[in-house]
């Protein structure tokens, strides 16, 4: 039996406004949208909420703390310790039911999880993953121990790793730049374009070049090192990075146009 978890209790502080709450999809929430994909799969699919928010039927708060989405996994474990957890992000408006038909049907028995790897990394993809009933213990000790990672602890899982649906099923809404560049892909509103990007200090070494043209599709400054980041197997995020185009620092919002000359700065460590 597999039970569907909507992760739907997180604080959107990089976003500003509850993310489940936005519609990208003929007027639905994200909430709405996401029960609606895991029903496709599932036997029952709940929302996962904080023990501060209001209760409903199919909700499951949060009985470990503020501790992210592990104590949300053990939260579901925990209420029905018989069933495998197909555990998703509110967030991600370019999943489709095919994605999860690939995950469901890829599931076996013998292992503790079955996930999806990364597009920009590589390593497993959490928050759309199958939990089985056998990872349970390993979830509660990671939190007894002060792990909150559950990327971290499917690397310690006999989990199977799916080969990765795309950079854009699995992107997700963290930021206005992310909300822009994901519409821009709905909509189908997108525009191939010739883009100079520059790069520095660890970006260099990582990229093993200082400078490339690249052919993208993408609208914003965030989208496309989202595409560089896949293409190099960057470890990077954006938090703490600057982006300049044309000379200009900018927002991560820019809309990129043909031809433009775009600078990622890492954030420099030392003291």
């Amino acid at each position: 039996m597999i039970y569907g978890l909507l992760l739907a209790g997180g604080r959107s502080r990089r976003m500003g406004t509850d993310k489940a709450a936005l519609s990208f999809h003929d007027g639905k929430s994200q909430t709405e949208r996401g029960l609606e994909l895991l029903r496709s799969v599932c036997d029952q699919a709940f929302v996962s909420i904080r023990d501060d928010q209001e209760a409903a039927p199919h909700t499951i708060a949060d009985a470990f703390g503020e501790v992210g989405p592990l104590g949300a996994i053990a939260s579901a474990q925990q209420a029905h310790p018989e069933v495998t957890w197909l555990v998703l992000a509110c967030d991600l408006p370019l999943l489709e039911k095919k994605h999860l038909h690939t995950l469901v049907d890829a599931r076996s028995h013998a292992s503790d999880a079955t996930y999806f790897t990364s597009a920009t990394d590589g390593f497993p993809e959490p928050l759309c993953t199958l939990w089985e009933p056998s990872s349970a213990a390993i979830v509660r000790t990671a939190i007894k121990s002060g792990n909150r990672c559950p990327r971290a602890v499917l690397k310690q899982l006999n989990a199977t790793a799916l080969p990765s649906p795309g950079l854009w099923p699995l992107a997700n809404i963290n930021t206005e730049a992310d909300a822009l560049e994901i519409r821009a892909r709905l909509n189908r509103s997108t525009t191939v374009k010739n883009i100079t990007v520059t790069y520095f200090a660890q970006l260099r070494e990582l990229t093993g070049t200082g400078s490339e043209s690249l052919t993208t599709d993408s609208e914003t400054p965030a989208g496309l090192f989202e595409e560089i980041r896949a293409q190099h197997n960057i470890p990077l995020k954006r938090k703490g990075m600057m982006v300049a185009v044309n000379g200009d620092f900018t927002d991560w919002t820019h809309p990129l146009a043909d031809g433009e000359e775009v600078v990622f700065i890492p954030p420099v460590a030392g003291g």
